[in-house]
């Protein structure tokens, strides 16, 4: 008498394809509750996200002071916070005012803005008109959007402080947090890597340094990218005579920061501010912006990329293209610190075992045959051991 295994139903077609799909929905079940908790815990997680990212800037800084024999890493981290708290004070006791009362000026001439864009409207109709081309409609049509924005901006000031006050909270928060990440981050990183086997910890430690060293690196040029714009919009408004210099490159560098639309934006913010002061010198800030905004995205980024986390500009570029095209904005980010680490790992593998161990203990490793004799001599101790 024959009885079918467990196994030999399993090995059943129509059984492995109900096993299938049962795994299918089980995860996606599992990734729809993930990410129900994603979307809960979203502002927390943005939270650590910026203290991960401000520990990634300041994390450099820490270890070159440390390198100094005579400075220990508390005392590192001590003066590396205390300089940021130090900028980070005299930029709001300095440029927050100016950019204050600039915001005020900017916005009271607003009126005369409207008024100068209603007077050429009214002019080229008229012009129009007497040349037989009726454009009344289309002039209206003109006209009244304007006449909204001065309400939307009155409406939506107290939301628009409310807001700045809770970003200003946040980054607070965030730089308590990056505190902890700077002192903890090596404890951190070698609980995560002595979970792993001995015989693969030599390949984590490299990836874990690899992946710090990209992503530390992008951030990086990124903020001297936004400099290096903010100053340059700066020297436009101040060589063309124009007022709100400050207000204008802090927006703009500000905005070069956004994926994708950052740099219209960042052309476009001096453009319009530059519409408000001196419409005749409009045209000037905005081709010198456009040239601006050229050189620095397509020229100066991918080098300032290059240096930082070692690819060519070409493969910053090529980079960023193929990270648009399979993931987006998303993927224009992070294509670049991403396509740097499987470069890093690619020709960590094409290293012998040898060379490998060597570049371990440059970064702060241990090599793999130090791991494996630790474990060694641990198993007689664990395989003696039992309960009294």
């Amino acid at each position: 008498m024959r009885f079918d295994t467990p196994s030999g139903i399993v090995r059943e077609p129509l059984v492995r394809a109900l096993l299938l799909m049962l795994l299918f929905i089980a995860g996606l079940t599992l990734a729809q509750m993930l990410w129900t908790v994603v979307i809960q815990f979203g502002d927390i997680l943005v939270l650590f996200a910026l203290a991960w990212i401000i520990s990634f800037l300041l994390e450099p800084m820490v270890s070159a002071l440390e390198r100094l024999h005579w400075v220990p890493r508390p005392l590192a981290i001590l003066v590396v916070y205390a300089g940021l708290l130090l900028v980070a004070a005299t930029s709001i006791t300095l440029l927050v005012p100016l950019l204050a009362s600039q915001s005020q000026m900017a916005a009271s001439r607003f009126p005369d803005l409207d008024q100068s864009v209603r007077d050429r409207i009214t002019a080229l109709t008229a012009t129009l008109e007497s040349r037989g081309v009726s454009a009344g409609d289309y002039s209206a049509q003109l006209i009244k959007p304007l006449e909204s924005v001065g309400p939307w901006l009155v409406s939506n000031a107290v939301a628009f402080a409310t807001a700045t006050a809770s970003i200003l909270a946040q980054v607070v928060l965030a730089l308590v947090l990056s505190l902890y990440f700077v002192i903890d981050g090596e404890r951190l990183r070698g609980q995560f890597i002595s979970a792993f086997p001995g015989r693969y910890r030599d390949d984590i430690a490299y990836f874990v340094a690899s992946t710090n060293r990209a992503f530390g690196g992008f951030l990086r040029g990124q903020v001297l990218q936004s400099l290096i714009y903010a100053l340059g919009i700066a020297v436009i408004m101040l060589g063309t005579g124009l007022p709100f210099a400050a207000l204008t490159s802090v927006l703009a560098g500000v905005s070069i920061f956004i994926p994708f639309i950052g740099p219209v934006l960042a052309t476009a913010v001096p453009t319009i501010i530059a519409l408000t002061t001196d419409a005749g010198r409009a045209w000037l800030v905005a081709v010198l912006a456009i040239l601006l905004n050229l050189v620095v995205v397509n020229v100066i980024a991918p080098k300032l990329m290059s240096q930082q986390i070692g690819l060519s500009p070409v493969m910053v570029l090529a980079a960023v293209i193929i990270g648009a095209r399979l993931g987006g904005p998303w993927g224009a980010i992070f294509g670049v610190p991403i396509a740097a680490v499987i470069s890093t790992m690619i020709a960590f593998y094409q290293l012998t075992r040898a060379e490998r161990e060597r570049h371990v203990v440059e970064i702060g490793g241990q090599p793999e045959s130090e791991s494996a004799a630790q474990e060694a001599s641990l198993e007689p101790l664990t395989a003696t051991a039992g309960p009294p």
